[in-house]
């Protein structure tokens, strides 16, 4: 195949991380890993173009990059946005894209492209004054109350139509600035979580809600077992993922009464429960797929390198 691949994990925790682990050790059986910390990342701009650095000079010479943990607690995380668009528009091949992540964190502009692609997702309205946060909840008579970014279930609330539900509106208000009310749609005790990637369901497992609980997030206890999708199902984890453009996605489905909707497209997903569930390490799959991305883009299995 020519000279190994290099591919390069960026990660603010090389050694913390589990999941950053995982892609390292599957980077290093497809060819090698070449771990960059992103704080590390600078950029120059000259008459020559720009150019983005790290501490020893240019970026080392890989064949494509994997944005596993993409900002830390260290360095400027509205610099380093740029700086990965600027990778991508100049040629490198990263998965995920940033735009993609960008999407997929905004959950409002996730319920916007899902319902603009036909994809069956739940009711949604963000307000920023209580009055209409009030008007919602009255109608719909209970709700889901999320900040509009986040993820691991965290900031989530369930409220009901009724004074203590009504009371959490303005308090939400006043933490995030705005409110993102997604209709409640009731679930037989669990979701689902369909892992893409590239154009294929590469597993999927139920998460059941632990006891006294509603979230059936692994990080907040929920419990995963296997689950074998059908071809309806398959098909709509992965329009989901196409619609937002992530090369890997953790798509959430709940099996409603009016049928499944897609609430959520994570472009960052987690994979230890899947794993521990199904037995399938997604990093070997997610690695296969940078290989093919760089094979398509090169033409020539990855002599070229980016």
């Amino acid at each position: 195949m020519g000279k190994a691949l290099r591919i390069g994990i960026i990660t603010a925790y090389p050694e913390e991380d589990w999941h950053s682990k995982q892609l390292i050790d599957a980077a290093n059986r497809f060819g090698e890993a070449v771990v960059i910390c992103p704080e590390i990342l600078g950029a120059r701009l000259s008459s020559f173009g720009v150019t983005v650095l790290t501490e020893v000079g240019q970026l080392p010479q890989v064949h494509g990059f994997v944005l596993a943990r993409g900002f830390g607690e260290k360095g400027n995380s509205d610099f380093l946005v740029p700086v990965y668009q600027i990778m991508q528009r100049t040629g490198h091949i990263l998965v995920n894209g940033i735009d993609p992540l960008l999407t997929a964190v905004d959950k409002f502009e996730t319920s916007y492209r899902l319902q603009q692609a036909g994809v069956p997702t739940p009711m949604v309205v963000v307000a920023q004054e209580v009055g209409l946060a009030y008007s919602v909840l009255h109608e719909w008579g209970r709700v889901v109350a999320k900040p509009l970014y986040g993820s691991l279930g965290l900031g989530i609330e369930y409220l009901e139509d009724t004074p203590d539900g009504r009371a959490r509106l303005p308090e939400l208000l006043a933490r995030f600035g705005a409110v993102y009310l997604q209709e409640y749609v009731p679930i037989p005790g669990r979701d689902i979580r369909a892992f893409v990637v590239g154009d294929r369901v590469a597993a999927s497992i139920y998460r059941r809600v632990p006891p006294g609980a509603w979230k059936t997030n692994i990080a907040l206890g929920g419990e995963p077992e296997p689950c074998q999708l059908d071809s309806t199902l398959e098909r709509m984890a992965v329009t989901a993922a196409r619609t937002i453009g992530l090369d890997y996605s953790g798509v959430d489905i709940l099996e409603g009464p009016a049928g499944p909707v897609v609430i959520e497209v994570n472009g960052n997903p987690l994979w230890q429960g899947l794993m521990r569930a199904t037995g399938h390490n997604m990093a070997d799959v997610i690695m296969a797929w940078v290989v093919e991305r760089i094979r398509n883009t090169t033409g020539k299995g990855g002599e070229d390198v980016a």
